[in-house]
């Protein structure tokens, strides 16, 4: 589950920026080069990257994510990509096209935004190892600093950026990167990908919800219809 889609279930059991802030935090601390060590003095940041965790258990064990995966790197592999870039593609590619699923049904939530604007504030607060607190903050504010700039989660809509995506964090990854040249197959996939996975999207998040209430998770507010 990519963080945007980490915020929407979060805030659909506590509009706190900063528990809808937790649940983000870790694939943020990812997208910084960190590696998170604790979180001092804030109770609901602390239980959101706990909640975190369980939404990815719960996301990357739902039969319909794995089925889609799998979909995804076979389509991929009989075009003619290696097994590497055809797995992580198939896995992080659905991710972010489910961001780009829930964007286009509800926006970018106000939960989102006011999270956002917390994470500026909350660099004292975290703890990355190897680093000192006030190095650590710093590298946590460029990162949040690079992250409000970028056009995301509202380009997840657009097949295309996420095909571009999917190469940029690939290649840096020699295993998983596509290799020059196949990128057309990427964008291919992508286009054809994306009705397909808004069309399961919501029975996967029931999928999800379902195996987050069987771990015991904090359940949904009841929404007045």
């Amino acid at each position: 589950m990519n963080f945007f889609s980490h915020a929407v279930v979060a805030a659909r059991r506590s509009e706190d920026p900063r528990w809808i802030l937790g649940s983000m935090l870790p694939d943020f601390v990812s997208m910084a080069g960190l590696r998170l060590a604790s979180v001092v003095g804030d109770a609901p940041l602390e239980r959101g990257v706990g909640f975190h965790h369980t939404c990815d258990d719960a996301f990357h064990g739902a039969p319909m994510f794995v089925d889609m995966m799998e979909q995804a790197r076979e389509e991929l592999e009989h075009e003619g990509l290696d097994s590497g870039p055809a797995m992580a593609i198939g896995h992080v590619g659905v991710e972010l096209l489910l961001d780009g699923y829930l964007v286009e049904q509800g926006g970018v939530t106000s939960g989102y935004r006011a999270a956002i604007e917390e994470a500026a504030h909350v660099g004292m607060l975290l703890r990355f190892a190897g680093l000192e607190p006030e190095q650590g903050a710093a590298r946590w504010r460029q990162m949040i600093t690079r992250l409000a700039a970028a056009p995301v989660p509202e380009r997840y809509t657009e097949p295309s950026f996420v095909a571009n995506r999917l190469v940029f964090i690939l290649a840096t990854r020699p295993r998983l990167a596509v290799p020059f040249g196949r990128e057309p197959l990427v964008y291919a996939w992508a286009e054809r990908a994306a009705p397909t996975v808004a069309k399961q999207a919501k029975a996967l998040f029931e999928q999800v919800e379902a195996r987050l209430a069987a771990a015991g998770a904090t359940p949904p507010i009841p929404r007045s219809s």
